[in-house]
Formats: structure tokens, sequence, C-alpha cells
């Protein structure tokens, strides 16, 4: 393996290309070991941390396996699993993690709040269907289906406003946010005692939409995506400049 050393300001950041590299060009292949953590920092010249913090975000997106007193493994991923999440993980900065969700909040709180008023029969049984798929994704322990669920349920609440610009507003903003952080989000049903509060959350931003209660509705929009907002930023390990609001 032809590591070499490492001169950069954000250093596991250089660490995870390389071993990206690695993998992009076959030299690690699934099932392979990685060098033990002291290994890599004498071969990389940086840090045990910095390492570590490499290793962490490989493993929240997917790409290596640790297991604990075992070492680090090679998982089976395409290329462009490779490519297109890293690129997005390691884009992403504190600013606009937070800005995003800014604007999740403005948009989907109103979304909440118009589709409580607006909402139809069929509109009611879309989100109601997606609630359902998220509860199976639990149940199954598929962290991917339960994401995906998660997003559709939060689409078909933009659909029930019967608002074109909000639903086009809001599908651009949730094409961005997903893309960029789609692993640190299904990180959440990957964090023990998350999955069945995400699944708490979204059954009663349901109900108050059923319920026609629009008040209660964005209350209960803006409790669940204060408390994302603050799970995945735990996940990414970054602080924001100004006070979350909640």
């Amino acid at each position: 393996m032809d590591f070499r050393p490492i001169q950069a300001k954000k250093i596991y950041e250089e660490v995870v290309e390389q071993i990206r590299q690695l993998m992009e060009n076959g030299s690690l292949k699934p099932g392979d070991k990685l060098l033990s953590e002291r290994e890599l920092a004498e071969k990389l010249q940086v840090s045990r941390a910095s390492v570590r913090e490499a290793l962490r975000a490989l493993e929240m997106m997917g790409f290596v396996e640790i297991k604990a007193g075992g070492g680090t493994f090679i998982k089976e991923t395409s290329g462009d699993d490779i490519i297109q999440p890293l690129a997005m993980f390691l884009s992403i900065e504190k600013g606009s993690f937070f800005e995003i969700y800014e604007i999740r909040k403005i948009f989907e709180i109103a979304a909440a709040h118009l589709a409580a008023q607006r909402a139809t029969p069929g509109d009611l049984a879309r989100i109601e269907e997606n609630l359902e798929r998220m509860k199976a994704a639990m149940t199954e322990d598929d962290s991917e289906k339960g994401e995906g669920s998660d997003a559709a349920f939060h689409f078909s609440i933009a659909e029930a406003t019967q608002n074109g610009w909000l639903l086009r507003l809001l599908n651009t903003i949730a094409d961005s946010f997903n893309k960029s952080i789609s692993v640190a989000r299904r990180q959440l049903y990957l964090t023990p005692g998350h999955p069945q509060l995400l699944i708490e959350q979204h059954t009663k931003i349901y109900e108050a939409i059923r319920d026609k209660n629009p008040i209660l509705a964005q209350k209960t929009m803006l409790e669940h995506l204060s408390f994302a907002e603050g799970a995945m930023a735990k996940t990414l390990k970054i602080e924001p400049e100004f006070q979350l609001l909640t």
C-alpha cells in the first residue's frame, strides 16, 4: 500500500482521500484489512487522532467496517458509492449545514401548517403510508430504507400543501440536503433509541395534520427538525455559530 506523508490543514480529510483513492484504483479491495491505527499514523506521518477521525468518517460513509478488537476492513462498494458520498461529505461546512436547516425549518414548518389546513384524504393516505414504511424499516433494522421513507414522508407533506411553488422549493432544498448529509442522516437510524424517537415525532406530525390542527403541526415539525439538526450536528462534530431555533 503506497501511502504518502500528509501536508494539509484538514488532516483527517487527506487521510480519507488517500484511502478512497486506494479503494478506487483497486489497491484496497472489499475484505482487505487496513493497517493498524498506529501503523497508519506512522506511514502517513500524522497523529493517531487524525487517523481515528478519518476512520470514523469512512465508517459513517459505509466504506469500512470497524470491528472491536479485530481491526478495520474495507466494505463492498461501487465506484459511485466511493466518489459521490465522499465528495458531498467532505464539502459540507459548518455554515452550510446550519443554513440548510434554517431554510428547512422556515419552509417545512409552513408546509406542515398548510398541510393541516389543506390535506385531502389522498394526501393523508400517502403521508400515513410513508410513516408505516418508516416503522417497517425500523422493525427490519434497515437504516437505508428508513432514511428513504423519512424523506418521502416530508415530501408527501409538501404535496399536501397544494402549493406548487412551495413543493418545488422544498424539493430543491431536500435534494441538495439529502445528497450532502445522507450518511449522517442514516446514522440517526443506527443510533440506539433514535429510531423509536423519530417514529414518535413523525407520528405526532401526521396526527396533527390528520386532525387539522395547524398550530400543533407547526410545533411538532419544529421539534422534530430541531432534534434531527442537533443529532446530526453531533455526528458531524460541528457546532452552530448562532443559537439554534427550537
